[in-house]
Parts: C-alpha cells; sequence; structure tokens
C-alpha cells in the first residue's frame, strides 16, 4: 500500500511538473492576433485566469495562478481593459496585467458612424485632438483622390499603438479597409449600373433608415425606386447629417431649407455619404431587394412601416404617428 501511494505521488509529481513545464515559460501560441480582455474590480487570480484561458490567452489557469503567486505579482493585477496578443508568455501577459501598458488599444467605429463622429471616438481615447481627424479627411495628401471620404471610412474595431499613432495612416487603414471589404461586390457593382459613389453614398441612408438586416434590402429599393422615378428620397437622416442632430425630434423648421442634403426637397442624391455604412448596408444597397412599396415611416417606437403608395402611406401616418 505504501508503495502505491508513493507510485501515485510520484506520477502525480511528473504529471504536474509536466504540465507546468509545457507553458510556464513558452508563448501561449503562434497567433499575433489581438484580444480584447476586461478585468473588473475585485476578480480574484483565479477568475482572471480563467477568464484568460477562456479567451485563449493562456493554455492553462491553473499554472498562471501557481505562476502569479510564485512570482508574488497575483495581487498586483489592476482592473480595466486590456488588449492582449494571443502569442505571449505568462511572465508578458502578467506584466501588462500590472502596468497597464498593452501595446495597443481598441478602438470600435460603430456602424454608420460619421467622420465626426469617429473623430470624437478618438478624441475621447486621447489619440488625437477634437477636429483633427477632421481636418485629415478634408486636407491631408493620403496618397489617393476621391471628393469626399464621408461613406468610405469602413466602421470596425482596430488595434491601435496610441505611441505610434497617425491620424493621417488611420484614415488610409480605414478606406483600405473599405476596399478590401467591398471586393467581392465589384461584379455586383458594375452589373448595377450604379457608380461606386451612388451605392455608397445610399447605403449610408440606409444604414441611418434601417433596424436591422432583414429592412435593409427593402428600404434600399424604395430609395431606388424613387431615385430612379425623380420622387423625392424623403429621407430626415439626410437633413440630421446636414444639422449634426440625431437624437433629438426633428421639427418643420428643420426641413424649411432647400438644400442639397434636405431631401425632402431637393430631388435625388445628397451630396455625399451620411454615414459610413455597414457591409450589410452596402451589399443591400448593390442588391435591392423587388417591392411594390415607394413609401416608409418610422412608427413611434422605430419600427418601420412600408406602404405601396401615397394614400396607403397616409393611412400609416394616421395609424402610428398621430
Amino acid at each position: 500500500m505504501k508503495k502505491f501511494i508513493l507510485l501515485l505521488v510520484f506520477f502525480a509529481g511528473l504529471y504536474f511538473a509536466g504540465r507546468i513545464l509545457l507553458v510556464w515559460d513558452k508563448p501561449n501560441s503562434d497567433s499575433e492576433s489581438r484580444v480584447s480582455v476586461t478585468i473588473e474590480r475585485g476578480m480574484t487570480v483565479q477568475e482572471i485566469s480563467e477568464l484568460l484561458e477562456e479567451k485563449d490567452l493562456i493554455r492553462d489557469a491553473w499554472v498562471f495562478r501557481l505562476f502569479a503567486k510564485w512570482k508574488g505579482v497575483a495581487e498586483k493585477f489592476q482592473a480595466g481593459e486590456f488588449v492582449i496578443q494571443k502569442n505571449l508568455t505568462f511572465a508578458e501577459v502578467a506584466e501588462i496585467l500590472q502596468t497597464g501598458k498593452a501595446k495597443e488599444i481598441k478602438i470600435t467605429i460603430p456602424e454608420g458612424s460619421t467622420i465626426a463622429q469617429i473623430d470624437e471616438i478618438l478624441a475621447r481615447k486621447s489619440l488625437i485632438k477634437p477636429g483633427e481627424l477632421i481636418e485629415c479627411a478634408n486636407f491631408c495628401d493620403l496618397g489617393f483622390r476621391i471628393s469626399s471620404l464621408e461613406g468610405y471610412l469602413f466602421p470596425s474595431t482596430y488595434f491601435e499603438n496610441p505611441e505610434t499613432f497617425s491620424v493621417r495612416r488611420f484614415i488610409s487603414r480605414l478606406y483600405n479597409t473599405f476596399n478590401q471589404q467591398i471586393e467581392p461586390l465589384r461584379t455586383g457593382i458594375l452589373e448595377s449600373g450604379r457608380t461606386l459613389n451612388e451605392i455608397v453614398i445610399v447605403a449610408s441612408m440606409i444604414e441611418r433608415e434601417a433596424n436591422n438586416e432583414e429592412e435593409m434590402p427593402m428600404i434600399s429599393d424604395v430609395l431606388w425606386k424613387r431615385l430612379d422615378e425623380r420622387i423625392h428620397l424623403g429621407v430626415d437622416a439626410t437633413t440630421r447629417y446636414e444639422l449634426n442632430e440625431w437624437k433629438r425630434p426633428l421639427y418643420t423648421s428643420d426641413f424649411e431649407k432647400d438644400t442639397p442634403y434636405n431631401t425632402r426637397k431637393h430631388y435625388g442624391l445628397p451630396p455625399t455619404a451620411i454615414s459610413n455604412p455597414s457591409l450589410p448596408a452596402i451589399k443591400a444597397s448593390v442588391y435591392p431587394q423587388s417591392t411594390p412599396y415607394y413609401y416608409y415611416l418610422h412608427d413611434l417606437k422605430g419600427q418601420v412601416h412600408f406602404a405601396k403608395d401615397h394614400d396607403e402611406h397616409v393611412r400609416n401616418k394616421q395609424r402610428y404617428l398621430e
């Protein structure tokens, strides 16, 4: 019995020694991809290690806890949001969690953001001074010519090093990402008979008008039909863009000026996109869903209601807006 226990202890020791040696001072993986992880205030080292393992940033939560206690850093991990590469060692991950000095930070550009809103996002993260991205988008030599960058800065999550951040390079990165994302749609755009700029402008309106991806192709159909048949588009979001008012109710006085962005009075498309649309909105612009509808409205809860003709549209107004 004693020998059996000794053998059990011996093999258990081998198992745990092997487990430790496998990951103690080795990179977690070969992947250079980044993961955002949030450490909440008051989390224990066990909770932190399990979260890191769940995010695939470490291979063994138990060994990481052992490492942290051995090095005396288990109580030094800070709360906050960290961006961590997957190919780091325990020591490198622990260093980031202690100092908060991850090389990169996460920048999320929501779908439908305008250039002005992207500028605000970067300014809040202290990457630029307010207005710097707007100015660069209008005046920087970016190595390519385009009448307006609005609509061409692809919304997504990006990771940037604050120490080396360049607003010019960031704009180029978003623009290049846009071109990469729409590459599979090039043939469809060509076959549609529309210019890329027309596609982007309509997509930017779809992004602001639709509540979900299912509505996008239907709204696209309404907008293209009204455009082709020279009917006012009547998209209130274009006036919101001109006013830079995205939350408050719009009033009759907001629509009094006959400006190119007032699509209640001005025929055709606005001069520029009114947002930076998502890929589903761009796809919907390229491939509208054929419907019998020419009108739609948003009720007081934001739901979209379609109508085949003006009379039905009036009834929808009476039913959903009065």
